[in-house]
């Protein structure tokens, strides 16, 4: 087995080219060591192209995603090697902008996963070719939009991303069954919600489910068919690779988080169990995104998990231009600006801009020697952004990453060493990175 440095990162929407600000004290340290690992890794939480697409409408809620082509050279001139493509961004712009994406990584020579003409080219790995051995990526999406669908004989499959369901399924213990069994009859969505079973309850839609049972909770359900397909997808790409590896873009947070976290900060059992699948078949690393902030780092049977990486680049109010679903979502009409569109989703309160964990954040190095794990650095990393002033005054330059330092850089680690102490892994602050103790 040959030794190998794997570096990644986490969430990048991304809107303009960073690579201009590569000659910076607090920027150049970083893209060096992108540049210097054998393999760099980010989720491309973007649509790349000149908006040949249509928005796709139903089912968004929020900013649509849009970089212009030459992005797509930015990443790879920065020194990015491989990125999933797995996210609820994916396909913002429809067809048009899904296969505009792949063509313009294709044409950069950026390797990608998680998305595809049908579901078989969605959950297909990724294969990079290095000096270090041949690295594959399969990477999948809890989210439910732009879900991708099998070929048949006598039907094309459907554009989209290589999912892993969790539907969600709520116990009610008695007292809360009554109660709820009460509205749903008020609401009149009887006739529509009531199925044969007398203990279930669908609503408000097909998919979501309540159970009377001894307690209330949430529990999220995976689909088998996900994720017998994704771990087939791991095992087969194990085998013809060196180095194999698993993306998952999640949303879904834990619940009942211990006293001093919240639930923001953690994954459900089920994302946990699932990662642990992964590691069984083969992977050499899970490496998770999705919920825009960092969570803990797991180290299971010698193989690491993140099961958040955060914001590597969070440009969400530079995109030029949003459908006009997105301004009638926000009470605007078609003759008002973006920029008055953005100003509007960023008056107070606005989560992404009132909380600092959305712009603090970290740059994994991980090194394997031998085919093992020898050790993982964290950088931390800040993203340009303070929220002590308007975000029309630093527009242009927020969401860049850069290098932490100080108290700030300690603080970072603490923060991410707090999350880890969940599944037992301690993480040390020293000169201005974080050591995992392996």
């Amino acid at each position: 087995m040959k030794d190998l440095r794997l570096l990644c990162v986490g969430d990048a929407f991304i809107a303009r080219r960073i690579g201009v600000y590569g000659g910076e004290a607090d920027v150049a340290p970083l893209f060096k060591r992108i540049r210097n690992a054998d393999v760099s890794f980010i989720n491309l939480e973007i649509a790349i192209h000149s908006y040949e697409g249509y928005p796709i409408g139903e089912g968004k809620y929020d900013a649509y995603g849009q970089a212009d082509p030459v992005v797509a050279d930015d990443l790879k001139e920065i020194g990015f090697d491989i990125c999933s493509c797995a996210n609820n961004h994916a396909m913002d712009y429809s067809e048009g902008g899904l296969r505009t994406t792949i063509s313009n990584l294709d044409r950069v020579g950026l390797a990608h996963s998680g998305s595809g003409i049908n579901l078989a080219e969605a959950r297909e790995p990724a294969f990079l070719d290095t000096p270090k051995g041949v690295i594959s990526l399969v990477s999948a999406c809890t989210w439910d939009l732009g879900v991708a669908s099998h070929q048949r004989k006598n039907l094309p499959g459907r554009p989209g991303i290589n999912p892993l369901h969790l539907d969600t399924v709520y116990h009610l213990k008695p007292q809360h069954w009554d109660q709820f069994k009460e509205i749903v009859g008020a609401l009149d969505h009887a006739a529509d919600i009531f199925v044969a079973e007398p203990k279930l309850i669908r609503f408000p839609d097909r998919e979501t489910k309540f159970l009377k049972g001894e307690e209330t909770r949430r529990e999220y359900v995976p689909r088998k068919v996900d994720v017998e397909g994704n771990l087939r997808a791991v095992s087969d790409a194990r085998s013809l690779s060196d180095w194999s590896f698993f993306s998952l873009h999640d949303h879904c947070m834990g619940v009942h988080a211990a006293k001093g976290y919240r639930n923001l900060d953690l994954p459900p059992d089920e994302v946990r169990d699932f990662a642990h699948k992964v590691i069984d078949v083969g992977a050499d690393a899970y490496l998770g995104h999705g919920p825009h902030v960092m969570r803990g780092i797991e180290i299971y049977k010698g193989k690491p998990i993140f099961y958040s990486l955060g914001n590597f680049v969070f440009q969400s109010t530079l995109i030029r231009r949003q459908p006009s679903d997105l301004f009638d979502l926000w009470g605007l009409t078609g003759e008002r600006s973006t920029v008055e569109l953005y100003e509007k989703r960023e008056a107070p309160p606005a989560v992404f801009f009132d909380d600092p964990s959305y712009w603090e954040s970290f740059i994994a190095e991980v090194d394997y020697e031998e085919g093992k794990l020898s050790e993982i650095r964290l950088i931390p990393i800040i993203l340009d952004y303070d929220q002590k002033k308007p975000l029309s005054e630093q527009r242009t330059t927020a969401g860049v990453p850069r290098l932490a330092r100080g108290k700030q850089a300690k603080k970072i680690i603490e923060d991410l060493a707090h999350l880890s102490s969940l599944y037992g892994t301690e993480v040390n602050y020293r000169e201005g990175a974080g050591i995992l103790a392996l």
